[in-house]
């Protein structure tokens, strides 16, 4: 009776949104590789998937929610879930968020530009790909009530994160300080468009950090 109660627990759901949140990650590098060997089609159609994937993101989402409000017994404050989870589900708004962007308009890069922005993109994907490593283990983490060893290595790898997401705003930064010293050879609107779209890709380094920082309160 009380397994049952506990098991409404969100964290096998909380695993599953964090798989298709890394889906939508790893399709906005894909995007990005259709736009650098110029296949609008591929763009086009990476897009409309990002958006499928995010949509299933938002059901999850809506169904922990839910499992939230009916959980009689969890070893942590709902509160601190519901930041998890907020901050989970904005990565994958970005991830869409950047599909769109690129299909407003057609937007092209030079190659000179591109190795620094991809450097960026590789960085950002990086903090997602560790952060869905500590969701990973919150199942593990539940069967020894948050506490011992095992935590102890989460907040490591949580530090370690933080480290990674600290290079992502590096290279972010590298990549704007780039995009204006060719600010004479690009039109307005493309400076614009570039400016949102690395903000955008920064933002999924931002939201994964953020995520996994409540999980950080959780464990102490």
């Amino acid at each position: 009776m009380l397994w049952t109660l506990f098991a409404k627990n969100p964290f096998r759901s909380l695993k599953e949104h964090m798989k298709k949140t890394s889906l939508c990650v790893d399709l906005t590098g894909q995007i990005f590789e259709a736009l650098f060997r110029k296949d609008k089609q591929s763009v086009s159609l990476l897009a409309k998937e990002i958006s499928r994937v995010e949509h299933d993101c938002d059901i999850l989402k809506q169904e922990i929610r839910g499992h939230l409000s009916q959980s009689v017994f969890l070893p942590v404050d709902r509160r601190d879930l519901l930041h998890v989870l907020t901050n989970m589900d904005t990565i994958a708004d970005h991830a869409e968020d950047v599909g769109v962007l690129l299909t407003l308009r057609w937007m092209d890069l030079s190659q000179e530009l591109q190795p620094i922005f991809l450097e960026l993109l590789t960085r950002s994907q990086k903090v997602v790909e560790e952060s869905a490593l500590v969701i990973d283990s919150l199942e593990r983490l539940l069967e020894t009530g948050f506490s011992g060893p095992d935590a102890d290595e989460m907040l490591a790898k949580i530090d370690e994160i933080d480290k990674l997401e600290h290079l992502a705003d590096k290279a972010q930064d590298a990549f704007g300080k780039a995009l204006f010293a060719k600010e004479d050879e690009l039109k307005p609107a493309e400076l614009f468009m570039w400016i949102k779209i690395a903000n955008k890709v920064g933002d999924l380094a931002n939201s994964a950090e953020r995520m996994v920082n409540h999980i950080r309160w959780m464990l102490s």
